[in-house]
């Protein structure tokens, strides 16, 4: 069983080698300042309600509304969201995140991490939850620079 939280715990939450592939417990995707970025939610494969989470230390434009965290749920968001980022570092913090029935937002712990893929405008996550194992495929998504 991978309990990945002991990793990240003894990295400080940097990126570990497992299994000869490098997994994050979150990314910082570089963005410019009113950039828009696309999410596109590719598939889940978990008992549990998948989504993510991403913030920034400014605010995500969507719909004529702002904040400076958003939480798309794949079940409830539509399958692309076009979001347009106001940041002064240049980035944007990107976890995955679960329910498992009692409807509090997890994230970050137990089985949790991410393999990162580098694409040419943007990145892939392919995802684990809480629960503890290495399939990678409880939630897969894109952000993609538009």
């Amino acid at each position: 069983m991978a309990v990945f939280e002991r990793f990240f715990k003894q990295s400080n939450g940097c990126p570990v080698d497992y299994d000869g592939q490098v997994v994050n417990l979150f990314d910082r995707l570089q963005v410019n300042d009113g950039q828009e970025i696309k999410v596109i939610f590719e598939s889940v494969h978990s008992n549990w309600r998948q989504g993510i989470h991403l913030s920034t230390d400014g605010t995500f434009e969507v719909n004529k509304q702002t904040a400076a965290e958003i939480v798309l749920w794949q079940d409830t968001s539509p399958r692309e969201v076009v979001l347009k980022v106001h940041s002064q570092k240049g980035e944007c913090l990107v976890m995955n995140i679960w329910d498992t029935g009692n409807g509090l937002l997890q994230r970050g712990h137990n089985g949790a991490a991410m393999i990162v893929e580098e694409l040419p405008n943007g990145r892939r996550y392919q995802c684990n939850d809480g629960f503890a194992d290495d399939d990678f495929d409880d939630i897969v998504f894109r952000l993609e620079r538009v």
